[in-house]
């Protein structure tokens, strides 16, 4: 189980996140998507651990 929140810009990208994590990667679990200041943020709790190149590929700052 992984735990990471990731902030982007735009709500198009919160979308593309939630997209590339289940439909792209397979990844099941939680995700709360919130606006935040002009900004959307993700809590994400996967149930598996997502590789480095697959943490590479998801947009927005990460931690």
């Amino acid at each position: 189980m992984q735990r990471l929140t990731v902030t982007v810009d735009q709500e198009a990208d919160s979308q593309r996140v939630v997209a590339l994590l289940w439909s792209q990667f397979g990844v099941r679990g939680e995700v709360q998507v919130r606006p935040l200041d002009g900004r959307y943020r993700l809590d994400i709790i996967a149930e598996r651990d997502l590789s480095a190149d697959e943490l590479a590929r998801l947009p927005g700052k990460h931690a």
